[in-house]
């Protein structure tokens, strides 16, 4: 940003958060986090981060977090990472939480004067299907709850904008790596410490961002005059999945050998499994859903990022990979 800021960071614990209060810390922000009463926040107090315990569904916790506050970048929330559950509990909390709570902190934001509201999204908002390029505007397909309930939360936090004048922008990263990452390299450690990794589709392409090129979009979203937009933010690469497990193995000094598997089989043996777990009241080890996102090309287009918020990567996927601690998620995948 520009000049210092007095900003609110929810989800300040997780591997994006974490990173956003850094870079903020070290620009010179005054800045507030609300976490849960059970967050570890040993991180934030070292980067001197006010501390506010609370929940993203308590107006009056949210009322005290936006008091005084400039910018708010809003990244916390359930976070679902299995498409299978398709549960009508699940759909409620996230109602609740991801869509209600966002709308809520966006109200009381406006109230107390806040300027502008940054909204950390997922590009899963498009689904499954083939995305070549795909713009912020492009065709969506059926996806799961989780990205349903992003995109609902987009269309509330639009509307508050619209209602009150408070800014907002959405900026949709694709799958976020690099230290503390919860999700995407311990998969691919896991799969690239294997002695043979099996894989569907080798060339599918599948877009990922560093966390610290997620982190500068952030910035810059919260700085231009961008209000009531939306941004693709991915590493800009042509990447496929195997040329990711094979990047990670290089970098662990491994060399992964891949067994390509025939996608007619493996759909219909996914059909079983999934039709033999629910029956048991089970949750089935992998499902048609996920087997879509590992054979169809997922490719985004951050043509606009680049042009409006001037965007750039810095990181290329071997060059962050030397950054990254790469030996934790090793043992912690043992």
């Amino acid at each position: 940003m520009s000049t210092p800021k007095r900003v609110l960071v929810t989800g300040a614990t997780g591997c994006l958060g974490r990173h956003l209060v850094d870079a903020l810390a070290d620009e010179g922000a005054e800045i507030r986090a609300l976490v849960r009463g059970s967050s570890d926040t040993t991180h934030l107090d070292q980067r001197g981060v006010e501390i506010l315990r609370g929940s993203l569904v308590d107006e009056d916790d949210l009322t005290a977090a936006v008091r005084g506050r400039d910018i708010v970048f809003h990244a916390g929330g359930m976070v679902i990472d299995d498409p299978t559950d398709t549960s009508e509990a699940l759909w409620n909390e996230i109602q609740r939480v991801n869509v209600a709570g966002s709308e809520l902190l966006a109200r009381q934001a406006a109230a107390a004067g806040v300027q502008r509201l940054v909204f950390v999204s997922s590009l899963r908002i498009f689904g499954f299907g083939n995305q070549m390029r795909c713009p912020e505007d492009g065709e969506r397909t059926p996806a799961d709850l989780y990205a349903r309930g992003k995109t609902l939360a987009e269309e509330a936090l639009q509307t508050v904008g619209r209602e009150t004048g408070l800014e907002v922008v959405n900026v949709r990263p694709r799958f976020i790596y690099g230290d503390h990452d919860r999700y995407v390299l311990p998969r691919l450690v896991e799969q690239a410490t294997k002695k043979r990794t099996a894989i569907v589709r080798p060339r599918a392409l599948c877009d990922v961002v560093y966390v610290r090129d997620c982190v500068q979009a952030l910035l810059l979203a919260a700085d231009r005059p961008v209000a009531g937009e939306s941004y693709n933010i991915t590493s800009g690469e042509t990447l496929t999945l195997r040329d990711l497990i094979a990047e990670v193995g290089r970098a662990l000094g491994n060399e992964v050998r891949f067994v390509r598997l025939p996608a007619p089989a493996v759909v219909a043996a996914a059909g079983v499994v999934e039709a033999g777990a629910r029956a048991m009241g089970r949750k089935p080890p992998i499902s048609r859903a996920q087997l879509r996102w590992y054979l169809n090309d997922h490719s985004f287009s951050i043509d606009k990022a680049q042009r409006e918020l001037g965007y750039e990567p810095a990181f290329r996927f071997p060059d962050a990979l030397r950054e990254i601690e790469l030996d934790r998620f090793v043992a912690e995948a043992a």
